[in-house]
């Protein structure tokens, strides 16, 4: 005798055995890409920290001290000083690295100041390298760190208070703008690689980095890093600031290959930024890299400018 009802349900129960295996590997693959997003949105906020490989004098300077610093909210900064040339008339800059990276990257730029008797400080910032804290928030409270750092140069009676800049990359340069519209001491700005806003910068970051949709998952991104710092991060918009600049001057450098903070974020914020304003676009340079890509333009570009406008010297 044929079972009719067995031959009938048959077919269901393939079918729902499928769309329940397809469901769970969906689910499966949701579930691991929303792991991958926070694992990498903790290694912003929360970077591993670099150690050191090099000091100034693997670059010529033979003249800097190690220094330590608080930042305006008493957190203690680790950094090298190397002063200005005693014959020159006291010109310091401040150097801002990147996310996930220390006072190091800047050592070349230091180098290249040194030789021109510009005095430059290097230092970690907050949960980065040797410095303290254990949250990044990607340029908010790192201001209170530039604030120290500028606090530090006006004690050392080698620099000159009328002529004390900050030159910052990626992260780094965000921080300037941010800084320098909220520190008057701040005589000149050079921006590298600066992003316009935390939004954009982690939409372009998850866009480029993770291959992701940025619309679906970058307001995840934020959403997790202002739950993880207690901050909103969305006031974090150097595209905002840059205005407060003038009549300083600002130098905002990109890279046209810039696949993390495309060349776009340059063109915002020079178009953003009052007068005096300069923009360099290095076509062949990615994030950053200038010296390596394009080493003469480069020194050329940024000593005319602060020969203008932090010595006033041309």
């Amino acid at each position: 005798m044929i079972n009719w009802r067995t031959r009938t349900q048959a077919p269901h129960y393939w079918r729902n055995l499928v769309l329940f295996t397809a469901g769970v590997v969906l689910v499966g693959a949701w579930v691991a890409v929303i792991g991958v997003v926070y694992m990498r949105t903790m290694s912003i906020f929360h970077p591993a920290r670099l150690a050191l490989t090099v000091t100034p004098d693997d670059v010529g300077i033979a003249d800097w001290e190690a220094v330590r610093f608080p930042s305006s909210d008493r957190l203690q900064l680790a950094g090298w000083f190397v002063p200005p040339d005693p014959a020159s008339d006291g010109a310091t800059l401040v150097l801002l690295h990147g996310v996930r990276n220390q006072r190091q990257e800047m050592l070349l730029q230091a180098a290249m100041l040194h030789r021109y008797g510009y005095g430059a400080l290097l230092f970690d910032l907050r949960a980065h390298g040797e410095s303290e804290g254990d949250t990044s928030t990607l340029g908010y409270a790192e201001v209170a760190d530039l604030r120290g750092a500028v606090d530090y140069l006006l004690a050392r009676p080698e620099v000159n208070p009328e002529r004390i800049g900050v030159m910052g990359h990626s992260m780094g340069g965000a921080i300037s703008i941010r800084g320098a519209a909220r520190i008057p001491e701040i005589r000149g700005v050079i921006a590298q690689s600066a992003y316009t806003s935390v939004e954009d910068n982690i939409a372009d970051g998850v866009r480029a980095l993770l291959r992701l949709p940025p619309g679906l998952f970058a307001p995840l991104v934020v959403w997790l890093g202002e739950r993880e710092t207690g901050l909103e991060l969305r006031q974090v918009r150097p595209v905002d600031d840059v205005s407060q600049i003038a009549p300083r001057a600002i130098l905002i450098v990109q890279g046209g290959q810039d696949p993390a903070v495309p060349p776009e974020n340059g063109q915002r914020l020079y178009e953003a930024a009052g007068e005096p304003k300069e923009f360099y676009l290095v076509p062949e340079a990615g994030h950053g890299g200038y010296m390596h890509v394009a080493p003469e333009a480069f020194e050329q570009r940024i000593m005319a400018f602060l020969d203008t406008y932090l010595r006033g010297t041309e």
